[in-house]
């Protein structure tokens, strides 16, 4: 299924589902990039500023802004709005599916409906303010802003759709936890209580996820960090190559995919997981397994190569749950070494492939 900002801006006139949509060859041909996202996204008149932050219930920040900020400040802020599309387009799609009962988003009744849509509205207007914050941010400080790409989404069901909601999310936050720390760390201190405060709402959006799939609605004491290199990979898995107008504006590195074919249990088990080859890997006996799970050490197995074609490499290694009590999301990613590893940021220093995300209850 692919999803294009240019779908979204068509909404009233040409119906689509997430396993149907509907693209105008028309208008394909005659833009290089997508249309607009809704309500004028990325660039808004004040009516349609004034509109949205209606439906979020609150406002862009106000407080002023610093007049510099680093380049890694800056590249923090282009990868938060380039994940804020890209949830500006998820959620406007599953509202749509929602709101129009496409098979396979159907609610038992209307009032549990009726709730689901206000909170969705809710959400996707909160996710339009967050990427006119990053991008305004951005513009404010002389820096490229980012434009919307077309994106993918790989649900077909209600609760397909929340499941990987509540994933992104998860990653979401522990990647603006790094966010954070490199904000600090290179002198944009101003930027810090921004994130503090966005980690804050996707955590209650998190929440509302975990009770809809009837979790606990907290998912772990503190949640697992990620690292912005991560963040920016994984990101992309919802990308339609070839699609964005300045990715390359974001400086930040893209690793190769990792699969976990295996979808881990509560217990200390062997998973299965699969790569395929983007170079000559020859050394690929010296490759490890790192599980980086809430604020703790990594931890790092031995991968067994079980198959390799010269293309695609299939290996297994021990998903040790029970030694590590490895609940909530754990990211996955190959290393080209033991370790030690400090946090998540030194695992993706050494990482090959990845991230490969697990969430476990």
């Amino acid at each position: 299924m692919h999803f294009s900002p240019s779908l979204i801006a068509l909404l009233s006139v040409v119906p689509f589902s997430l396993t149907a949509p509907t693209v105008r060859t028309d208008e394909a041909e005659a833009a290089p990039y997508p249309l607009p996202l809704p309500d004028g996204l990325p660039s808004l008149n004040p009516e349609q500023l004034q509109q949205i932050e209606k439906q979020a219930h609150g406002t862009l920040p106000g407080l002023p802004l610093p007049t510099n900020i680093s380049a890694v400040g800056a590249t923090n802020l282009q990868l938060i709005a380039f994940n804020q599309f890209i949830e500006v387009a998820f959620y406007t799609e599953l509202l749509y599916n929602v709101t129009n009962t496409v098979k396979g988003y159907e609610f038992p009744n209307e009032v549990e409906k009726e709730f689901a849509l206000r909170s969705l509205e809710t959400i996707l207007a909160q996710e339009k303010v967050h990427t006119l914050t990053a991008n305004e941010a951005l513009r404010h400080f002389g820096r490229p802003t980012i434009k919307p790409c077309v994106y993918s989404f790989p649900v077909t069901t209600l609760q397909d759709a929340i499941v990987l909601a509540a994933t992104f999310t998860s990653h979401l936050i522990g990647t603006l936890q790094d966010i954070t720390e490199r904000f600090a760390a290179n002198n944009d201190n101003a930027m810090t209580g921004l994130i503090a405060a966005t980690i804050a709402n996707k955590g209650a959006q998190s929440g509302w996820f975990r009770v809809f799939l009837d979790k606990y609605p907290s998912e772990v004491p503190t949640l697992t960090a990620s690292d912005v290199n991560f963040g920016f990979t994984y990101a992309q898995s919802f990308v339609v190559p070839g699609s964005c107008p300045n990715i390359n504006e974001i400086k930040l590195k893209t690793f190769s995919p990792l699969d976990i074919v295996t979808r881990p249990e509560p217990r200390t088990h062997k998973i299965k997981i699969s790569w395929t080859h983007v170079h000559d890997d020859k050394k690929e006996e010296l490759l490890w397994l790192a599980y980086v799970n809430q604020l703790n050490v990594p931890n790092v197995v031995p991968l067994q190569i079980v198959s390799c074609d010269g293309r695609k490499s299939v290996a297994v290694a021990i998903f040790p749950y029970e030694e590590f009590l490895l609940n909530g999301l754990t990211i996955a990613a190959v290393v080209n070494r033991q370790g030690p590893f400090a946090n998540a940021v030194s695992v993706a220093q050494s990482a090959v492939y990845g991230p490969g995300l697990i969430v476990v209850e």
